[in-house]
């Protein structure tokens, strides 16, 4: 798990507040609850959660591309093949109560990574206090597994890549579901061709990034939804993608609340 230092714009803001803060207090003129509150601590912070067989560094891009549109970022990291959706979840519940518990908390997943923000979600209610969560967009999320899990459940292959993941994603997920919350104002990115056959025209039926078909990132309540042109592994690099999450985390819509795509 890696906790990401906030941009030097924000720890500058830090040390200037908290010397005015020490001044004030020596002179008797400020209480506790009167300190003023620095941009950094009044904006929400996002965690960025990776997918499977990735790690932290590999939303880099997407990282760096938030704090430059003034998000305070913190990354975490699991083992995603080794650790079941449940286990990497309780990570990150213990994870946002370390980093972030003052804070509102925006979720960005990619892949996997939004199963476990999805039961995380599900922990967090049972929290006292309950933290504080704001927007979730989810990048190319299984919210109904994946077919092409449940195709390579027998083979060697995907069983060295995937590992735990390949029978969570497939024949496991009708176990799994249940578990999975649905957060309360988030918005969903997913790939494909826009042409109903997609880019895996073997494995999956209609449009797919050519690891999951649309169908299967569609989540009811979803407040927006996005077709992207690109394939899974490209798509948490891609820059439309990026300036779609910044828009959503914003306003909570993609493009304009007049263009919404509602998922009913």
């Amino acid at each position: 798990m890696v906790a990401r230092r906030f941009p030097r714009f924000f720890q500058t803001a830090t040390v200037v507040t908290l010397l005015s803060t020490v001044s004030s207090i020596a002179h008797g003129k400020t209480r506790d609850n009167d300190a003023p509150k620095t941009q950094a601590q009044v904006r929400p912070v996002v965690i960025l959660v990776h997918g499977l067989r990735q790690k932290a560094k590999d939303l880099r891009k997407l990282n760096d591309f938030l704090e430059q549109s003034q998000f305070p970022v913190l990354t975490f990291e699991y083992a995603s093949h080794k650790t079941p959706v449940e286990e990497a979840s309780g990570q990150l519940t213990k994870f946002v109560q370390q980093h972030a518990s003052t804070r509102e908390v925006h979720f960005v997943g990619f892949s996997l990574g939004n199963l476990v923000i999805r039961h995380c979600l599900g922990n967090m209610q049972k929290l006292k206090p309950r933290p504080r969560i704001g927007r979730v967009v989810m990048i190319a999320p299984p919210n109904h597994g994946a077919i092409i899990a449940k195709k390579h459940k027998d083979g060697a292959v995907g069983h060295w890549f995937a590992g735990i993941a390949l029978k969570q994603l497939g024949t496991g997920f009708k176990k799994l579901q249940p578990t999975l919350a649905t957060p309360g104002d988030f918005g969903i990115i997913a790939g494909g061709k826009g042409d109903g056959i997609g880019f895996s025209k073997k494995d999956l039926l209609g449009d797919d990034d050519d690891w999951l078909t649309v169908e299967t990132t569609r989540l009811s309540r979803a407040a927006d939804f996005r077709l992207v042109n690109a394939k899974h592994g490209q798509l948490d690099n891609h820059p439309r993608v990026h300036a779609l999450v910044v828009k959503f985390l914003q306003n909570g819509y993609f493009e304009s609340d007049q263009t919404r795509q509602r998922i009913p």
